[in-house]
């Protein structure tokens, strides 16, 4: 499996993940993979959220625990 190559839907998102809108935060439930503003990439393997590149703000940290909290 090659993890350089989106996997699914995508959604690149335009600013930090605390300015986005709320339709904007739910979109990224449905992606297979997260690019964010700082140039970091989420993907989701087998069900679960991994970090490939954590960008230039940690945005993806961010959101990466926002997606682990239990519900």
């Amino acid at each position: 499996m090659k993890y350089d190559e989106p996997r699914g839907d995508w959604v690149s998102l335009p600013k930090p993940w605390l300015e986005l809108r709320q339709g904007m935060r739910d979109a990224v439930l449905n992606a297979g993979e997260i690019h964010t503003y700082d140039g970091g990439r989420l993907i989701r393997i087998d069900g679960v959220w991994e970090v490939l590149e954590s960008g230039d703000h940690n945005d993806a940290v961010v959101i990466l625990n926002v997606l682990r909290r239990p519900s």
